[in-house]
């Protein structure tokens, strides 16, 4: 039976001294895409992000010799991206926290750690999911204007698929898609062991002691250029609309020749399709090993994304 670890029950399971020293965990909280993303500080220190998209080539061309030539300028577009607070704060109740077997900082220590776990899952999710997982978070990869409509050129569509998931194809540098972190940088994690604060139950006043956990941090998406950023939708696992490497490639060709994607993002139900779909076509005959990277793109896998995306038609965007 599972206990919380804020309640005395979850104290008297963790202080079993017979509890082996390992990590183990039913949720899916790991964010695997987080740790290949490039991640910039916001540009004005604060919490908001801007910089300068070329969106038109300067003019040049060969001109016949005494002959004048106009040659148009660049133009570029101004893009401002604002940061989204991530809220990961808690407090404990004092008495569970130094009825922990190792101490009161050794409780707040395990208890911060599954804390940031669970912010840093969020975020992956925010990226993937948008305000699908959060409306009180940032814009993510399904808003991003270049890749929420099938006219898209960014976007690849299945044969038939309606709804279901999509296969991100990213391009991450600090040009491209990236993280943005606001206040430089900085996550706030403030906690002090010696001071407690009073925790009220109702209305007449009754409660508890509790020592408080601060963490928190800013951030947003920088999706970069229309090149940045490549989507195969309608991935409904129904017949002609699983992930193929025929779909890969029509993505991936997409990219301009000198700025190709380096991520190809899927969940574990995408990479199966993608397995079984080269396991059909192996001269072999043996089944063919789960991918790890498609026409050279390393692949990762998370469990972060959009499982239920409505169907992307010409006049309709995933929800």
């Amino acid at each position: 039976m599972a206990e919380a670890d804020n309640t005395l029950a979850g104290l008297v399971q963790m202080n079993d001294q017979n509890l082996a020293d390992i990590d183990v965990t039913d949720l899916l909280q790991d964010a695997p895409l987080l740790a290949k993303l490039t991640a910039v500080p916001a540009s004005q220190g604060g919490t908001v992000h801007k910089y300068l998209k070329q969106t038109v080539a300067a003019g040049a061309a060969f001109r016949a010799v005494n002959t004048g030539l106009l040659n148009a300028s660049a133009q570029e577009e101004l893009v401002t991206v604002t940061c989204k607070y991530l809220d990961g704060s808690f407090f404990r109740d004092v008495a569970i926290a130094d009825g922990y077997k190792d101490g009161r900082a050794a409780y707040m220590a395990k208890e911060t750690a599954k804390a940031l776990k669970s912010m840093y899952a969020g975020l992956e999710k925010q990226i993937l999911q948008g305000v699908d997982s959060d409306a009180n978070g940032f814009v993510g990869a399904p808003g991003y204007s270049f890749v929420d409509q099938l006219t898209d050129g960014m976007v690849v569509n299945t044969a038939s698929g309606a709804g279901g998931r999509s296969c991100w194809l990213v391009r991450s540098t600090e040009d491209d898609v990236a993280v943005v972190a606001g206040n430089d940088g900085s996550l706030s994690m403030d906690m002090d062991l010696d001071t407690v604060m009073r925790i009220l139950t109702n209305t007449n006043g009754t409660g508890y002691n509790a020592i408080n956990a601060a963490l928190a941090g800013w951030y947003a998406m920088q999706f970069g250029s229309a090149y940045s950023l490549g989507r195969i939708v309608n991935l409904d696992s129904t017949t002609n609309n699983t992930l193929t490497d025929a779909l890969l490639s029509e993505a991936i060709s997409k990219f301009p020749a000198t700025r190709q994607p380096n991520l190809i993002v899927m969940d574990r139900v995408l990479l199966q399709e993608l397995q079984a779909s080269r396991t059909a076509t192996n001269p072999t005959g043996q089944p063919a090993p789960f991918p790890q990277d498609a026409f050279g793109i390393e692949i990762v896998i998370t469990d972060q994304l959009g499982t239920g995306e409505s169907a992307m038609t010409t006049t309709t965007t995933t929800s």
